[in-house]
């Protein structure tokens, strides 16, 4: 068993807990219904349908496969293969896929899942465009050749984001290419509109759910991916709010998801625990080698640590789990759930 001297807690678990999580948080986005009511939701052609159309509407979800940049050879899928997109190796649709209309044209659709609460160094808004302007170009040899331009299919990029800040909380926003004239008074008809109304960007800023502003889809989103909720608090708000079903496929993923929060959470704790005490002891050995051990060992015992050891307990994670993730002995995790429970 590790302890918490000196670098035994190794950054990259978390890295890895972290593309876990974000690989549950798509698979749960990416089952039928969540998706099906995503479309009706922000997507305009699906406003008007019922979520069982609108399912019967979808292909093949696809998580992570197909790469944004098609001219970069893949890689072998795995669990860390988000991990390589944000470090701008290879990129991946988070969730790709194609659905009909209710008119039964086919279009294109990805759905981008932003979960990294990291300040990223260009405007989202830009990376989704690029990413539209790639999942069009793809179409060429695929849905359309040499300069049959017509037959392109209109693409929607959906980005969900967790951790917007103040300003764009609640909010969902559509961007598209519009006609403005800079000379004369001619208005577009539906069908001039349909050759230039390719590209669609909609944004969906999640918000507390607290606030009166946090309603439809924004509250069963930030629910399931953000609340700190249970997952039966997380599945009741989506059954008896929303309809979501709870079938086997939707409750394994919330579960899975949960548990590996818990984890990536649990990790953090260690951490910033393991820091705390090797600054402590730093501080300990100048003023004296035991008050620096005894502050150590104070610092082992804090109460953010106990409130972690009892949540993993009430989940039902095995205790020589929880002692492993804590860093402590059988016996100690034991004693702190007596003491607690």
């Amino acid at each position: 068993m590790q302890t918490y001297e000196g670098n035994a807690i190794d950054a990259s678990n978390s890295d890895k807990l972290k593309a876990r999580l974000d690989r549950s948080c798509k698979k749960l986005l990416a089952s039928r219904y969540i998706t099906a009511y995503i479309l009706k939701s922000v997507v305009p052609e699906y406003k008007d349908c019922d979520i069982n159309t609108v399912m019967k509407l979808i292909g093949k979800r696809e998580i992570s496969k197909t790469t944004v940049d098609m001219d970069i050879p893949p890689i072998v899928e795995n669990e860390t293969t988000e991990d390589n997109s944000i470090n701008e190796g290879q990129r991946f649709y988070d969730i790709k896929f194609t659905a009909r209309t209710p008119q039964d044209q086919t279009i294109a659709l990805i759905i981008n899942i932003e979960i990294q609460n990291e300040i990223k160094k260009y405007h989202l808004i830009k990376r989704a465009e690029y990413y539209c302007a790639r999942l069009i170009s793809a179409q060429y040899n695929s849905v359309f050749t040499g300069s049959d331009f017509d037959k392109i299919q209109k693409v929607y990029s959906i980005w969900i984001c967790t951790s917007p800040d103040a300003k764009h909380r609640n909010t969902i926003s559509l961007y598209k290419m519009s006609r403005e004239n800079l000379i004369g008074n001619y208005t577009d008809t539906e069908e001039d509109k349909r050759y230039y109304d390719l590209m669609n960007i909609i944004m969906v800023y999640l918000g507390d759910s607290q606030t009166k502003e946090c309603g439809g889809i924004i509250r069963m989103l930030y629910s399931l991916l953000v609340a700190n909720l249970t997952p039966y608090e997380k599945k009741k708000i989506a059954h008896e709010e929303f309809g979501v079903p709870i079938v086997q496929e939707f409750d394994k993923e919330v579960n899975g998801m949960c548990d590996i929060s818990t984890l990536y959470i649990s990790q953090g704790i260690a951490q910033g625990v393991a820091k705390g005490r090797a600054e402590g002891r730093a501080e300990g050995r100048a003023e004296g080698r035991a008050e620096g051990r005894a502050e150590g060992r104070a610092e082992g015992r804090t109460e953010e640590k106990i409130k972690m050891i009892i949540k993993l307990f009430k989940k039902g994670m095995p205790v020589e789990d929880i002692a492993d993730t804590a860093e402590l002995t059988i016996s100690e995790t034991e004693k702190i759930i007596k003491e607690n429970s």
